[in-house]
């Protein structure tokens, strides 16, 4: 047993569960978007969505994912490695967007867009279910184990 797992409690993976609640509603409204965006102005533009939200889904599991590592393997770490890993997955989004550019596979302002407004929309989207149920839907907390 390592010295963090000695000194923290048991971390359950609330993270995860918050990034597969988002991904789920990003799987939800992407069909609707990309039809409406097609409809709109064309393939290339419901492509773009469907990149831009992909993007930001993984975006969201590979942020759960080093957070929930960390704060496993030593919890001391976490607000460090949160900055360091919003400035590395920022970056990775702005090269990955820039490499879909430059291959002109999709509307580049409507891929843009999509970034943008998806990944306020999403997080807004969560936060009004956490504060309406005091908990993510995949976290409502257990009676039995809160007052054991």
């Amino acid at each position: 047993m390592s010295d963090a797992q000695e000194i923290f409690p048991p971390v359950e993976d609330v993270e995860s569960q918050i990034a597969r609640d988002l991904a789920r509603r990003a799987a939800l409204v992407t069909p609707l978007v990309a039809l409406v965006i097609g409809l709109w102005r064309g393939p290339d533009a419901a492509l773009a969505v469907v990149f831009a939200l992909g993007l930001l889904v993984g975006n969201f599991l590979l942020s759960a994912w080093i957070l929930g590592y960390v704060a496993r393997q030593n919890p001391g770490l976490l607000m460090g490695v949160t900055l360091f890993s919003f400035v590395f997955r920022l970056i990775l989004i702005t090269v990955i967007g820039l490499g879909i550019k430059e291959l002109d596979l999709v509307d580049w302002p409507v891929f843009c867009i999509t970034l943008i407004i998806g990944y306020f929309v999403l997080l807004v989207w969560e936060m009004r279910s956490v504060s309406f149920s005091l908990a993510s839907p995949g976290l409502k907390p257990k009676p039995k184990e809160i007052w054991e």
